[in-house]
């Protein structure tokens, strides 16, 4: 953590207001180490890994991925999960792929709108051009704490080729046969 950042971020704080706060004492410092760890990673190992070649045409969905992300806009936290369906065509992709790639992709400040389709591309990638389709539910505490101050969820879906199938396969997932 920089030093200096430590110190413009004291500053800010002083000018808004919240100088002589005890229990503010070292929020500076936190909150500089708390940004420090949203910094882009480079990253050199595929978050996705295919399983299987020549696969039969199949649906698979894997639902309620949780996540939490900071927003680009206010650096305020959203969370909540991301669905994800595709099918398999040539390609069967290693399930426990999918929630790192969603954890890589959201460790960044994000949009909501940006990680649904940066996900998306992720998994076109991956499985070729095959139907794929990401939902992502979330909750955001820019628009629950300031703003309009409401509660709610925002959903965002994304989709390449025929998401028909896909679609269905999410809205019955994690309901017994």
């Amino acid at each position: 953590m920089s030093d200096d950042a430590r110190r413009h971020m004291q500053a800010t704080l002083d000018k808004l207001g919240f100088a002589g706060d005890p229990e503010m004492a070292e929020t500076a410092a936190r909150f500089t180490q708390f940004l420090s760890e949203w910094l882009p990673v480079e990253r050199t190992e595929t978050p996705v890994s295919v399983c299987a070649t020549s696969t039969p045409d199949q649906v698979v969905a894997f639902t309620e991925i949780p996540f939490h992300s900071l927003c680009a806009h206010h650096l305020l936290p959203f969370h909540g999960t991301v669905d994800v369906a595709y099918r398999t065509g040539d390609v069967l992709l290693g399930l426990g792929s999918l929630p790192r790639l969603v954890r890589q992709i959201a460790q960044r400040p994000q949009l909501q709108e940006r990680m649904a389709q940066q996900l998306l591309d992720a998994l076109v990638e991956a499985v070729g051009d095959q139907d794929v389709l990401v939902r992502i539910r979330a909750r955001h505490m820019c628009v629950e704490m300031r703003g309009s101050r409401s509660p709610g969820h925002a959903v965002v879906l994304v989709s390449h080729g025929n998401t028909k199938g896909l679609m269905d396969a999410l809205s019955t997932s994690g309901e017994p046969a």
